[in-house]
């Protein structure tokens, strides 16, 4: 679990350290024992995990973003969403995160709406996708 947290730890505070504090971001209480995790052969560089319906984690450490870790994570998070029924995925984001939201309308996913986040000075912005058997 540790390796999975300095993952998450050190893709938040390169995404987004200084946005609203000081403090090193942390990667909070979330359980992470049913998390997907992308692997080089020395550690772990990048974390996902879904529920329901939801697409609730994607982390990609800074040093591999870019190298399909990402992109084989959410594949495999769809997927997850799919096999539980679901013909639609939603995920959010943060506004200022443009590489992410970016990275994810390449990928289908569509804005939605926009709207404050409930604890942080910054919007949130909430992205859908047609999921599964329905996918075009």
């Amino acid at each position: 679990m540790a390796a999975v947290i300095e993952c998450v730890e050190a893709s938040l505070e390169a995404t987004y350290g200084g946005l609203w504090t000081s403090e090193p971001l942390k990667a909070g209480d979330d359980d992470w024992t049913s998390a997907w995790v992308a692997c080089d052969p020395q550690r772990i560089i990048g974390v996902g995990l879904s529920h329901a319906d939801v697409v609730s984690d994607l982390w990609i450490h800074p040093s591999a973003q870019g190298l399909g870790a990402g992109t084989a994570l959410l594949a495999v998070l769809e997927s997850e969403i799919a096999s539980r029924g679901f013909t639609i995925g939603r995920l959010r984001c943060l506004e200022p995160n443009v590489r992410s939201r970016s990275f994810y309308a390449s990928r289908g996913w569509v804005e939605v709406r926009i709207y404050p986040h409930e604890t942080i000075p910054l919007n949130t912005v909430d992205m859908t996708k047609l999921i599964g058997s329905q996918e075009k």
